[in-house]
């Protein structure tokens, strides 16, 4: 299957084949977070307190060769930590500076994984609309980065716009000017859709396709090595499979409504010549 590794293992068995095959290029992953999934959905128990993340980075490190990187999709939920009112947990921003300051990596990148959908937060906040999401790199070389290998299309794509522009005596003036560049640069806070997101909608947490292609065309070279030791549904995988990266992965969990792997119904949908 092209290269591709996707077993029903647990998430450091999964990190352990990453740094014996030399080191991948990119993780593109999320851990279960805080209160958000339990040992049934996710098939083990996974610690999502400091210690549990403190151990996943010290993995993740190993498993990255020299400049590869790991962009992370982590939060926590609200809950009364104090005992003065429900607050929003710190644990996503904890990870990043032990990764950071203890583990050793190099933060590179913090962005706003921009969302819609998601229910209203009680107490005195607005709703949430998006989670963070850190890159990190391995310290050794310098990372791979195509800032044009993913595009969306710019406002005015194709169209004549107005634009002021300032005189040397500061004063402003309109003239008209066509839109040179129909396709603009990703910033560092974006919307992905999750709908239809995977092959199978029946995950608890499925990442966006448009999310995991950006990551996976920015920051890994055609034909690299990717890894996701939470593959949950492969929507990583799958991004792999159709622009030409090798993949490493698994995951221990089973389908909610009838026990199936999400190993086996990820390696089902590498064996496809096609993906949607």
């Amino acid at each position: 299957m092209n290269g591709h590794d996707v077993k029903r293992r647990d998430v450091y068995e999964s990190l352990e084949a990453m740094r014996l095959a030399g080191g991948v290029d990119l993780i593109l992953t999320s851990p279960p977070y805080p209160d958000a999934r339990d040992a049934a959905a996710y098939g083990a128990e996974f610690d999502t307190g400091p210690a549990g993340y403190g151990r996943l980075g010290d993995a993740v490190k190993e498993a990255l060769k020299p400049g590869g990187v790991c962009v992370l999709n982590i939060d926590g939920p609200c809950r009364d930590w104090s005992g003065k009112g429900s607050e929003r947990s710190l644990i996503a921003f904890r990870v990043a500076i032990d990764w950071a300051d203890r583990v050793g990596l190099r933060y590179l990148d913090h962005v706003a994984l921009v969302r819609d959908g998601t229910p209203i937060s009680s107490g005195p906040r607005f709703r949430s609309g998006w989670e963070p999401v850190h890159v990190f790199c391995r310290l050794g070389a310098e990372p791979f980065f195509d800032r044009r290998a993913f595009t969306r299309a710019a406002k005015y794509a194709g169209k004549i716009v107005t634009r002021k522009s300032r005189r040397q005596d500061g004063s402003l003036y309109s003239h008209k000017k066509s839109e040179v560049n129909d396709r603009r640069l990703l910033t560092s806070a974006e919307k992905f859709v999750t709908t239809s997101a995977t092959v199978d909608g029946d995950h608890c947490a499925p990442f966006s396709r448009e999310f995991s292609d950006a990551y996976v065309l920015c920051y890994s070279p055609p034909g690299g090595l990717v890894g996701d030791p939470f593959v949950g549904s492969g929507t990583v995988a799958f991004s792999c499979h159709r622009h030409g990266r090798r993949f490493i992965g698994g995951d221990l969990g089973t389908r909610q409504k009838d026990g199936r792997p999400w190993a086996d119904i990820v390696n089902d949908g590498l064996r496809q010549t096609t993906l949607f």
